[in-house]
């Protein structure tokens, strides 16, 4: 699926982290823990949108404030998001995975868990500072061997 057609997913930091805390560890901590996973799962393109924001098109939901968030992912079709959740398909190693590590990152830099607060908006409403994570398939940021050790013990 191409970036452009992707829903927008709004995410909240942490109340504790300052902007630039979030966006620094979004980007340098988070990033690198999702990326064995989007890879094992066949993610072609993962990319994360930064503050500043601007809005491209009339807000859909007038009473949502866009330029109040955090950060921006592109998100999945809504059922494939909710197999993620729910673990369908997925093998139990995986899920341990997610429930285990990214979940926990998640609770750490985020204001809850991604999946119990985003919020689903049209493709291109807001634009922002985009710093992409993968490309057709292949991760642009370093993932640290720690990472990856971690991800081994699972499998």
């Amino acid at each position: 699926m191409d970036i452009n057609d992707m829903d927008q997913g709004l995410l909240t930091r942490n109340p504790s982290m300052t902007r630039e805390e979030f966006s620094e560890h979004w980007y340098t901590k988070h990033a690198p823990l999702v990326i064995p996973m989007f890879l094992y799962l066949g993610v072609q393109h993962y990319q994360q949108i930064h503050p500043p924001f601007t809005p491209l098109t009339p807000n859909p939901n007038p009473n949502l404030d866009l330029l109040s968030f955090d950060g921006i992912a592109g998100l999945p079709s809504p059922s494939a998001l909710s197999a993620i959740a729910s673990g369908a398909g997925m093998p139990k190693w995986v899920q341990a995975y997610y429930d285990e590590v990214v979940k926990v990152d998640e609770r750490r830099f985020l204001v809850s868990e991604a999946l119990e607060h985003i919020v689903r908006m049209p493709p291109r409403t807001v634009q922002g500072t985009v710093r992409v994570v993968i490309q057709e398939g292949k991760a642009l940021v370093e993932v640290p061997e720690g990472v990856w050790a971690v991800w081994r013990e699972y499998e």
